[in-house]
């Protein structure tokens, strides 16, 4: 949900209910050769922290069809009292993506990504279902949908993306709510986002906008993420590694044109643990994820 620019659009709840289905996404059995796993490269972001994936056959790389993940919704998660209340204290989405570039040649600025958001400000918490395109880090919103945080808490939400008679599917489940939205989106993917983020917002002050990023759950790990995805057949999997750019202010909120309510990423570290395989039809990696982050408590900044 990079530099988000649009509003939120909403479906009403009639349509909402044409569009629940419990059907679930099929993941293909794991082909029984194994494939090496090889980072590429790694970069630095100020709301991302994650990975992007690609199959690779002897150096071509290769299409990849279907991508998921899986959440563990926090029973509860931990407030941040932000002192100046302009919108949500805390917000941090977890998301997968499908791009249809590749690695380096900007699969980590153009995807369509599904995901799920935690917010919560001093008196309500919710959870925040989305699917946005993102082309060029500009995010244009498809569809959201916001519930009290007590309906997903503790439950897993399952994520997935898939292509559909030649369209991008999103589909969300946690075993008694499903949900499912065909994008109308084209394209042939050949890389997978596997990422958490602090996601950014545009703020008006005096007539001028500003990138403002929401204040991130503080100082968390989370672990027991789980990730699959599938591609043509492969013979090996590249990935690259994304963290926080850390030591340098990130505004929360302006309050002039120079001063901001502001915090800093200390230290962040993704992890990952997986096992990739190839046959003759298809290709896959699937493996569980962790993301861990510190960052400073918000202060009254000066920003250049």
């Amino acid at each position: 949900m990079r530099k988000s620019l649009l509003a939120l659009l909403t479906l009403s709840l009639a349509l909402l209910s044409l569009l629940i289905t419990p059907t679930i996404a099929g993941v293909i059995i794991p082909p029984s050769s194994p494939i090496p796993i090889n980072q590429i490269s790694s970069s630095t972001d100020s709301n991302l922290l994650g990975y992007v994936f690609e199959f690779a056959n002897n150096g071509q790389v290769q299409p990849a069809s279907y991508a998921s993940i899986s959440v563990p919704i926090p029973s509860s998660i931990p407030y941040y009292y932000n002192p100046n209340e302009y919108w949500y204290n805390n917000m941090y989405a977890f998301w997968v993506a499908l791009s249809p570039y590749t690695i380096g040649n900007g699969a980590s600025t153009t995807f369509l990504q599904a995901g799920v958001d935690l917010l919560e400000n001093q008196s309500v918490k919710y959870v925040l279902l989305f699917v946005y395109l993102v082309v060029n880090n500009n995010a244009h919103p498809l569809v959201s949908y916001q519930y009290p945080y007590s309906q997903f808490a503790g439950t897993t939400m399952n994520i997935y993306l898939y292509l559909s008679n030649g369209n991008v599917v999103a589909q969300f489940s946690d075993g008694s709510f499903s949900y499912t939205y065909n994008t109308g989106i084209s394209f042939t993917p050949y890389s997978a986002l596997v990422m958490g983020e602090a996601p950014p917002m545009t703020q008006n002050l005096n007539g001028k906008n500003y990138t403002v990023q929401f204040y991130p759950t503080p100082n968390e790990t989370f672990s027991g993420i789980s990730f699959n995805i599938i591609g043509s057949p492969a013979t090996a999997v590249g990935y690259e590694t994304i963290k926080y750019a850390t030591n340098y202010p990130i505004a929360n909120n302006y309050i002039s044109s120079n001063y901001a309510w502001a915090f800093a990423w200390l230290s962040s570290s993704p992890s990952f643990s997986a096992n990739a395989y190839t046959s003759s039809s298809s290709a896959q990696i699937s493996g569980t994820l962790q993301l861990s982050y510190t960052e400073t408590p918000l202060g009254l900044l000066y920003i250049a």
